[in-house]
C-alpha cells in the first residue's frame, strides 16, 4: 500500500505543508503564506480544508496510508514562562515598570502572548487534515507524530544538504527551551550533541536590535538590518557593551548578566531613531549588530569546527537566513563547505517533519546525495490563464511556445521591467526564477527604479543578481555555488562597473547560481540575455510589492502587474505588454 508523509510546519508565524511520498522523495511544499496571500499567516494552521482537498487530488492517491507529522513537541517548555526569560525579565517587573516600558518591555509581553497563541496553531494543526481525509476521501489510514522543533529544523537540513556527513548547526530565536542545538549527521542518522537549554538567543538580540532601528521583527523586518548595515559604520562603544554582555562558551551564547543586559538596552537607546526619523539614521546601528552577529556566530562555528564533527556544515533555524553572514562562514572558519536549505527558516520545517516521519518508518536507510530542488510548490491555474486570454481584453499579448524566452530577454535588455513566472513556485522566502521580477542590472538606476515603481520600499534596499554557474568565477570573489540565493558574495572589482544595479554598497551581491539542470527556462533566459548585452546576470527580486507574498496566482500576477510599474509580464509562453 502506498503511503504518504505530511509535514505540517505549525509555528504560530511561517506555517507550512509538505508531502514526502514513499519512496522518500519530497513532492510537494508550500508555505500558508502563498495561498492566502497573508504575509507570514501568522496564526494561521496549514491545513485548511480547501487546500487540503486540493494537495490530496493533485499529489496523492486518496487511499494510502498518511502519517502526519507536526514540527513541535507535545511539551512546549516555554508555556511556564521561559518566554519572559528570553529578555531576562518576569511578569512582577514588567507589571511594575509598565509606566516607563520600552519598546523591548513591550516586546517580551508580545512574545509571552505569541507563546499562548503558539499553544492554540499547535493543538489545531492536523485536526482538518485527519478530519478532511476522513470526511471528503473515506479515509481513516492515519497515524499522527510530533518532532522536536530543532530536531525538524537538523531535518530539513540534513537530508536534503546532499551530504553524506556533516556538522549541524541550527540556531533560531527560540525552540521548545532554547534557541541552539548541534547535531552529527552520518550515515544517514542525525545524533544530537549539544542542546542549549536557557533564555540565551542571538536571533532573539538581533530582532531586538531590529525593532531598535525601527523596524519590525514581527514582520520578519531583520533583512532591512542587513540591507542597511553597508551603509553605516561601527559604533566602537556600542559594539564592546555588546560584547561584554554576549558572551561565548563552546559552543553556546551565555548572557553575561541581567545588570549587564538592561544596562546595554539602555544605552542603546541613544541611537535608536527617533519617531518619523529617516531610516538612514539607523545605519551605523545597523552594521555595529551585523558586526556583533557576525563575530559571535563565527566564535561558536570555530569552536563546533573543533569537536571534530565534521568540515561540512549545514545551517538552518531563522539565523540561517543572515545571507551576509553566511557568504563569510568558509573564509572565517576552518569549515569547507557550507549548505543551508532553500527554507531554512519555520516554514521550511514541514519538509523536516516529513522527512523525519518518513526514516521513522524506515530506519537505516541512507538518503542519496542530490540536489534538492526548490521548485515544489504550486503551478498557475491554466484555466485561469484561458480565461485572462479570452476576457482580459489585452491587445498586447503574443503566444510564444518555445521562443518565449527570447522576446523577454530583447525586452530586458531594452530596459524593461518584467514580471516572469513559469512553472511551480519556490518554497521558501526567495523567488528563484520562476515567480521572480526581473530587470537589466547594467543600468545605475535600475534599483532605484524598482524600488520606487514597483516594490514600494526604502531605497536602501538590494536586488539579487542571479549568475550563470559557469560564469561564477568570473564576477565573484571566492565564488561558492548559491542554489538558493543563501549567501552574500563580494563582486570582483574588475567588473562591479558592468552591472551596478546588483552591487550593495559594500560590493557584495546576494547570488543566485543558475544552472540549466536545475530551472531550463530560466537558464535559457540568462543564456539569451547573455547573448544580446555580454552580461551573464539577471537583476531578479521577489513578484511582489513590500508586505504582500510572493504572488500565487494568475489573479495575483495580474493584480501587481497592473498597480505597479512592471512593462511586461511573462506566465508559461504567454507574453503581456502594456
Amino acid at each position: 500500500m502506498k503511503k504518504y508523509y505530511i509535514g505540517l510546519a505549525a509555528t504560530y508565524h511561517d506555517p507550512a505543508l509538505a508531502i514526502v511520498d514513499d519512496p522518500g522523495e519530497v513532492i510537494f511544499a508550500e508555505a500558508t503564506e502563498r495561498y492566502r496571500q497573508y504575509k507570514r499567516a501568522f496564526n494561521c494552521t496549514p491545513d485548511n480544508r480547501p487546500t487540503i482537498i486540493k494537495v490530496i487530488k493533485e499529489h496523492c492517491d486518496p487511499d494510502a496510508e498518511f502519517v502526519v507529522a507536526k514540527t513541535w513537541s507535545r511539551l512546549l517548555h516555554f508555556k511556564t514562562g521561559n518566554l519572559f526569560r528570553l529578555g531576562l525579565l518576569n511578569h512582577r517587573r514588567l507589571v511594575k515598570t509598565s509606566g516607563k516600558m520600552t519598546k523591548y518591555l513591550a516586546r517580551m509581553y508580545q512574545i509571552f502572548c505569541n507563546a499562548n497563541l503558539q499553544f492554540s496553531v499547535l493543538n489545531l494543526t492536523g485536526a482538518t487534515f485527519i478530519k478532511t481525509l476522513r470526511d471528503d476521501f473515506n479515509n481513516n489510514k492515519i497515524r499522527y507524530l510530533y518532532h522536536p522543533h530543532h530536531r525538524t529544523h537538523a531535518a530539513t537540513t540534513c537530508y536534503t544538504s546532499g551530504f553524506d556527513e556533516a556538522a549541524c548547526m541550527i540556531i533560531d530565536g527560540f525552540g521548545e527551551d532554547g534557541a541552539m542545538a548541534c547535531y552529527q549527521y552520518k550515515n544517514g542518522t542525525i545524533k544530537e550533541l549539544r542542546s542549549q537549554r536557557g533564555a540565551e538567543s542571538l536571533g532573539l538580540v538581533y530582532g531586538t536590535v531590529t525593532s531598535y532601528c525601527g523596524f519590525d521583527p514581527e514582520k520578519g523586518e531583520e533583512w532591512k538590518v542587513m540591507g542597511l548595515a553597508p551603509y553605516g559604520k561601527l559604533i566602537p562603544s556600542l559594539y564592546e557593551r555588546f560584547k561584554e554582555v554576549l558572551t561565548v562558551k563552546g559552543v553556546e551564547l551565555k548572557y553575561k548578566s541581567k545588570k549587564h543586559l538592561l544596562q546595554l538596552l539602555d544605552y542603546m537607546e541613544q541611537y535608536r531613531p527617533p519617531a518619523g526619523a529617516s531610516s538612514w539614521e539607523a545605519a551605523d546601528l545597523a552594521f555595529t549588530a551585523q558586526e556583533v552577529f557576525g563575530d559571535v556566530l563565527t566564535e561558536m562555528l570555530n569552536n563546533f569546527y573543533q569537536m571534530g564533527v565534521s568540515d561540512n556544515l549545514v545551517l538552518g533555524g531563522g539565523c540561517g537566513l543572515n545571507s551576509a553572514y553566511i557568504g563569510q562562514i568558509i573564509e572565517r572558519t576552518p569549515f569547507k563547505q557550507v549548505y543551508l536549505p532553500c527554507a531554512p527558516g519555520d516554514d521550511g520545517n514541514a519538509i523536516g517533519a516529513a522527512l523525519l516521519a518518513y526514516y521513522q518508518d524506515n530506519p537505516g536507510e541512507q538518503r542519496k546525495p542530490r540536489f534538492q530542488t526548490p521548485y515544489l510548490g504550486s503551478e498557475m491555474s491554466e484555466l485561469t490563464l484561458k480565461n485572462l486570454q479570452r476576457f482580459g481584453n489585452l491587445s498586447k499579448t503574443r503566444h510564444l511556445p518555445g521562443t518565449v524566452h527570447e522576446a523577454a530577454a530583447a525586452l530586458l535588455a531594452e530596459g524593461k521591467l518584467m514580471g516572469w513566472v513559469q512553472g511551480r513556485a519556490e518554497f521558501g522566502p526567495r523567488a528563484l526564477g520562476n515567480r521572480s521580477i526581473l530587470a537589466d542590472p547594467r543600468h545605475p538606476d535600475m534599483k532605484n527604479k524598482i524600488n520606487d515603481r514597483v516594490k514600494f520600499r526604502e531605497e536602501f534596499r538590494p536586488f539579487a543578481p542571479s549568475i550563470l554557474h559557469e560564469y561564477g568565477d568570473e564576477y565573484f570573489e571566492n565564488y561558492q555555488e548559491t542554489p538558493y540565493m543563501e549567501r552574500t558574495l563580494c563582486f570582483k572589482e574588475a567588473v562591479r562597473d558592468k552591472v551596478p544595479a546588483v552591487v550593495h554598497a559594500n560590493s557584495t551581491g546576494r547570488l543566485q547560481t543558475v544552472k540549466e539542470e536545475w530551472n531550463p527556462a530560466y537558464y535559457r533566459l540568462i543564456k539569451e540575455f547573455h547573448r544580446l548585452t555580454g552580461v551573464p546576470i539577471v537583476l531578479n527580486t521577489s513578484f511582489n510589492v513590500m508586505g504582500k507574498p510572493i504572488i500565487h496566482s494568475v489573479e495575483d500576477a495580474v493584480s501587481v502587474f497592473f498597480t505597479s510599474g512592471l512593462d511586461v509580464l511573462v506566465i508559461g509562453d504567454y507574453l503581456i505588454e502594456k
